[in-house]
């Protein structure tokens, strides 16, 4: 089989890559709109702006895939939200322009999307729950999600939250810094407390819950909606879904780290005005029916945890 990947040097794109290659034996295109990949290459690059409707077709005809992964997206919600029309085109035209380009060459496309499709109130959130975004970062997923399962393709929506893990294209990578959503945080977390440092994580107003994703346990799933010949919406995260204080203590524990470092900060400490963009306060999915579907379980904390410690060292096709 033939897989093409758009954002392939991102931290989602990259480990569909290496899943993809190294357990169902896949030849690979990904596509890459700035820096090659530090990493040797086993598959073909393909260098494109998913926002030019005329070159992504041509790239999917040149290609003729027999499943397209969209994992190419801002993450960086605030730029988003103060500009509408850059979101508009990389978020919405991009998924139009691949959706008719796998209807003109009759490949299944697998839409990466989020949990921040939701609102926050009555969680879990289900694969069938409406959503009900509360920022543009969520209606532009949602906007996607409706054109990808209207359009009349075979296609799969790939629902992840708060993913982490090793970008398998950049090896030495690490986050600058915590970000505002829970994406990254036990990368995060790890640097801090290797450096001894103190973690203070807030348990109120904004994006306080949600289930961390191991990077590889969502593209092993995507993979599975293809392998499974499935269609329609899933829950392709964690199966569990914590705060920041118990996911912090977590990756202490996993990593041998002093515990005592984090706390939940004080009411003092925490600003209501954190982020000047709404977002969820609760991204809680539930992975019940696509555990079922896929016949597969949705890693939980601790083993995911585990499979990540594995991979930080890896050097070989161990998937």
């Amino acid at each position: 089989m033939k897989v093409f990947v758009t954002g392939g040097t991102g931290l989602v794109g990259s480990n569909i890559v290496k899943v993809a290659r190294e357990k169902y034996d896949a030849e690979v295109v990904a596509s890459i709109y700035r820096r090659m990949p530090e990493a040797p290459i086993d598959y073909e690059i393909e260098h494109l702006d998913v926002t030019d409707d005329t070159a992504m077709k041509a790239a999917l005809k040149k290609h003729r895939p027999d499943l397209v992964i969209h994992a190419a997206a801002s993450v960086d919600h605030e730029e988003l939200e103060e500009n509408h029309e850059l979101g508009w085109r990389l978020m919405v035209d991009a998924v139009r322009s691949i959706a008719e380009g796998c209807g003109d060459i009759g490949a299944k496309m697998i839409m990466v999307s989020s949990d921040w499709v939701f609102d926050g109130i009555d969680i879990p959130f289900k694969e069938d729950t409406p959503p009900s975004p509360v920022c543009y970062y969520g209606l532009l997923k949602v906007v996607g999600e409706t054109i990808v399962n209207t359009i009349g393709i075979d296609y799969g929506i790939a629902r992840i939250a708060a993913v982490y893990g090793r970008n398998w294209a950049f090896p030495d990578w690490v986050p600058a810094e915590r970000v505002t959503g829970f994406g990254t945080l036990p990368n995060w977390y790890v640097e801090a407390l290797g450096r001894a440092e103190e973690i203070v994580e807030w348990t109120k107003y904004i994006n306080i819950e949600a289930n961390p994703t191991l990077a590889s346990d969502c593209a092993d799933a995507m993979m599975a909606i293809w392998d499974r010949k499935a269609q329609g919406v899933f829950h392709c995260c964690g199966r569990d879904y914590m705060n920041r204080v118990e996911l912090a203590r977590h990756v202490a524990k996993a990593f041998d780290f002093d515990a005592s470092r984090i706390r939940a900060a004080t009411e003092e400490e925490m600003d209501p005005d954190l982020e000047e963009y709404p977002l969820p306060t609760r991204s809680c999915l539930d992975v019940a029916q696509t555990e079922r579907i896929l016949q597969r379980t949705n890693l939980g904390i601790e083993e995911s945890l585990e499979v990540w410690k594995r991979e930080r060292t890896d050097t070989g096709r161990n998937i």
